[in-house]
């Protein structure tokens, strides 16, 4: 649409020669057409090249390849400092957007506080499954609630490229939930907005190499309550600390680092020593593995917080 500003969206790749076209396709048909598409591709081994060729006759579409694969946040880095947008939108390469996406979310920015990121509700989408709607609100000032819970995915996001150079870029360290670190990053100094229209269609059984790894997610989760574990205490507390412990824990578990596991529920007991659940589940460490495996499914507060650990 006319007299709105220039989006670059960036596209990181690696190994998805099957469905990127179908990525890109969706960006292509946006009612916003001040644009420009960044294909960063992350050191992919398969015919993704070949699947993206005909797409870069487009004016609107760029290739920027990694040799080795360095990491999404990495990709993302090298996309954002090769555009030349006011707006970054991200979009996973086996992901798609509705046409209006981005019209939608830069109107919403009108009258919006200045600089701030603009998030979308998404679709769900699994084979053999009806489409689910997904909707998590930020709106204002939202940077406690960022702390508090995982924030949303990069696919949803519309950020001011301006305020990517503030926080530094993108955290190359993260390697998992790097979409949660980065919003973290930018509600310290940024409002957000939430338009509560699915704008986003997430394909939730296409494997993915990025997020799928449970002990890799584990350390990741780890390093990013590690690295704001100052703020998480002021902002929600111990007990809200004691709750990321916990589910850093059952991922060490379900990755068969029991040790790691037990440092971890430790950790929440020292720190929400009141809450029979965390005793309970941090007593039994002290009997090993099997005596876990007996305790952790005792009631359905235990077994709920183990499938909300499932790997999208």
């Amino acid at each position: 649409m006319v007299g709105l500003p220039k989006v670059s969206v960036i596209i990181p790749t690696h190994n998805r020669a099957r469905v990127i076209r179908r990525s890109v396709e969706s960006a292509l048909r946006q009612t916003h057409q001040d644009f420009e598409i960044l294909i960063v591709d992350d050191g992919s081994t398969d015919e993704t090249l070949d699947v993206v060729k005909p797409l870069l006759r487009d004016q609107q579409v760029r290739y920027v390849r990694h040799e080795e694969q360095k990491g999404q946040n990495a990709a993302l880095n090298t996309g954002i400092r090769n555009s030349n947008g006011d707006y970054v939108a991200f979009l996973d390469s086996d992901d798609m957007w509705v046409p209006q996406k981005l019209e939608l979310q830069l109107r919403a920015l009108i009258t919006a506080p200045a600089k701030s990121v603009a998030l979308t509700a998404m679709w769900r989408v699994a084979e053999n499954a009806p489409a689910e709607k997904y909707l998590k609100k930020y709106n204002g000032y939202v940077f406690p609630k960022m702390l508090a819970g995982e924030g949303p995915s990069y696919c949803c996001m519309l950020v001011p490229r301006e305020c990517l150079k503030k926080i530094g870029f993108l955290d190359e360290s993260t390697l998992r939930d790097t979409d949660w670190d980065t919003c973290i990053a930018l509600s310290r100094h940024y409002e957000f907005v939430t338009l509560e229209e699915p704008c986003t269609i997430v394909f939730t059984d296409e494997p993915d190499s990025m997020t799928s790894d449970i002990l890799g997610r584990a350390f990741a989760y780890q390093h990013i309550v590690e690295k704001n574990q100052s703020d998480m205490l002021r902002f929600v507390g111990k007990r809200g600390l004691a709750w990321h412990h916990t589910r850093i824990a059952f991922l060490f578990a379900r990755a068969g680092e029991f040790n790691r596991y037990r440092a971890h529920m430790l950790q929440a007991f020292r720190l929400d020593a009141k809450d029979p659940q965390t005793f309970l589940l941090a007593f039994s460490t002290l009997f090993g593995m099997r005596a876990f495996q007996l305790v952790r499914g005792v009631g359905p507060s235990v077994k709920n917080g183990l499938r909300k650990l499932t790997i999208i």
